[in-house]
């Protein structure tokens, strides 16, 4: 099969759905799964390529009913259209198409401070509507790092002691030399999550379902600011708040130094700029609809720096050979050594 959004595929994918006549198909985003606008006789679409570790029954399951509650918990966003023979999926060659109602909203680059505080609220609001979802408790473990050469499965994302094993298999490679000094970083950090960020404290956060992947490439705002809606539930799970709230600290409180490409996973996993003041307005528009304990404010800077190691390494795979360890570990420090300066001075403003 090709992502090619001219190809025979995507035309097997449409003829199953009651579309009209196809005028236009546009490639639209993705990295792991591909999406594309398509424009026919009856309207405009989102047909959208699950990529392979999600595109199992059960994963598919999960996350259409995490549509429908969210719809109809008032979170926006948008359920599968069904086929003609009434599917809310096409399976071809082991992965799942799925056609979508276009929403109308822009996906933002960068967050001013309205948007910033829209999107903490949002975050609130889909947690709370969120987690008594029937589905979410019932997932099996997931095999986060299969990409990567390690076929372990954990309930918990981003499991330090994963990370630790893959970071070592870095260490081991022939350029790492170049790259000694992030590695050390990423061992003292790792060791500390093992530690601090044990399975006894992250299992006693307050839980929810969780996004996963929080940012503002999978957001989409009206023409007058407001949250239009949340997509992209593919590392969805039952997991602790501070998950989400540290991906957002980063990748939508975090000031960009570059455009953003949402199809781009350079550009999606960039080492933004953190600010203190940004960094808590973020944290206390989400306590304007949800107060965070202190375990968990304590909990954020451990949370953040177990997405961030992992982002690294997970991005691998989705870059040339010859430039795997350059995306892992290139700018790897930059935040981890934020949070170590700043941390104290963002948690005194919350």
């Amino acid at each position: 099969m090709t992502d090619s959004p001219a190809s025979s595929d995507v035309t097997r994918v449409l003829q199953a759905y009651a579309l009209g006549d196809v005028e236009e198909t546009v490639p639209h985003a993705g990295t792991a799964g591909k999406t594309w606008q398509i424009r026919t006789s009856r309207g405009v679409w989102l047909l959208r390529l699950r990529g392979v570790r999600t595109s199992t029954s059960e994963l598919v399951a999960y996350d259409h009913g995490l549509r429908d509650h969210l719809l109809q918990h008032g979170v926006p966003t948008a359920a599968p259209l069904t086929t003609r023979d009434g599917r809310r999926c096409v399976l071809l060659d082991g992965r799942a198409f799925e056609l979508y109602p276009w929403v109308e909203g822009c996906c933002l680059g960068s967050a001013d401070a309205t948007t910033l505080s829209r999107a903490a609220r949002g975050l609130a609001q889909f947690h709370a509507a969120a987690a008594d979802y029937p589905g979410a408790r019932s997932l099996p473990p997931v095999a986060q790092y299969t990409t990567l050469g390690c076929t372990a499965a954990s309930q918990r994302m981003e499991n330090p002691v994963l990370l630790s094993g893959i970071y070592a298999d870095l260490r081991r490679r022939s350029a790492a030399g170049s790259f000694a000094p992030a590695l050390r970083v990423a061992r003292s950090w790792l060791e500390r999550l093992e530690t601090e960020f044990a399975a006894s404290r992250y299992d006693a956060l307050p839980q929810t379902v969780t996004h996963g992947d929080f940012t503002l490439a999978n957001l989409l705002f009206d023409t007058k600011g407001n949250l239009a809606g949340i997509f992209d539930f593919d590392w969805s799970r039952w997991g602790p708040r501070v998950r989400d709230l540290a991906d957002g600290m980063y990748f939508i409180a975090g000031i960009r130094r570059s455009p953003l490409e949402p199809g781009n996973i350079w550009s999606l996993t960039e080492s933004v700029g953190l600010t203190v003041d940004r960094c808590a307005d973020w944290l206390n528009a989400y306590q304007s609809v949800a107060v965070l304990s202190a375990e968990e404010a304590a909990c954020i800077p451990l949370a953040l720096a177990a997405r961030w190691l992992s982002i690294r390494v997970e991005g691998m795979a989705k870059v040339p050979p010859d430039e795997r360890l350059r995306f892992a570990l290139a700018n790897v420090t930059e935040p981890l050594q934020w949070l170590e300066e700043n941390w104290a001075a963002v948690a005194a403003r919350l």
